[in-house]
């Protein structure tokens, strides 16, 4: 049998370069260097490719994060408009109950003044005219003389603390007005109301009749008998 023997070509890159004076010159670089030239340059092509695969990747990636950011930031401006929007109702409303809260808070001192007021023994304590002086006693007292069909009534809302029987003017009746204040009321009448009654301003004590035209009146302010003359209104 033959055997045949395998070549191994080897290739070699001749380059020619002339000089100023003409003279040519030839360089030859050898096959091995050329391989390794020749990788390298494949190897950094390789390097550029992926290069810009990468940064297409990335690129894409970047995008898809900015629409992301701007759908987010589209979100959160709705969201800030929603708020704006729900604050400034709130604020309505808070502008409105505080209105209503000062319109009340003003209602109610008015009416607890009105209170106070109505509570004061202030009042003419009889319901039509008479005539007054002030009694000879220790405790200042007013004595009205007032006719027939008069009503004794009360000067000022309060509470019946007592009646009891009086040795002068036959019933003694005393009313709380609060702050202090205590007004009595002293008749030989039949008393129309009893103890622990809530009367208002103007509610009839007794009746005046034949046998019952005097009416002792007095005012205590701090457990203390007070001359009437500094509350009462004379006109009624």
């Amino acid at each position: 049998m033959e055997q045949q023997t395998k070549r191994k070509h080897k290739y070699a890159l001749l380059l020619v370069t002339e000089s100023d004076n003409g003279t040519m010159k030839q360089h030859t670089i050898s096959s091995a260097l050329v391989e390794v030239a020749a990788g390298v340059l494949f190897i950094a092509l390789v390097a550029v490719i992926c290069k810009f695969i990468y940064d297409g990747i990335t690129l894409k990636d970047a995008q898809k994060e900015i629409v992301e950011q701007i759908v987010t930031i589209n979100n959160l401006t709705d969201e800030n408009e929603a708020l704006t929007v729900e604050n400034s109702t709130l604020s309505s409303k808070i502008a409105v109950l505080s209105e209503t809260v000062s319109k009340k808070a003003a209602t109610e001192d008015a009416l607890s003044q009105e209170t106070v007021e109505n509570a004061m023994p202030k009042g003419f304590p009889l319901s039509g005219s008479a005539t007054m002086k002030e009694a000879d006693s220790e405790e200042p007292m007013l004595i009205f003389t007032a006719a027939m069909g008069v009503n004794v009534i009360t000067s000022g809302t309060g509470t019946v603390t007592s009646v009891d029987a009086d040795e002068e003017y036959g019933t003694k009746i005393i009313i709380d007005h609060g702050n202090g204040y205590q007004s009595v009321y002293r008749n030989n009448g039949t008393a129309l109301v009893k103890n622990g009654e809530e009367l208002g301003k103007g509610y009839i004590l007794f009746s005046i009749g034949e046998e019952n035209q005097e009416l002792g009146y007095q005012i205590i302010k701090d457990d203390e008998f007070i001359d009437p003359m500094q509350l009462i209104d004379i006109s009624g």
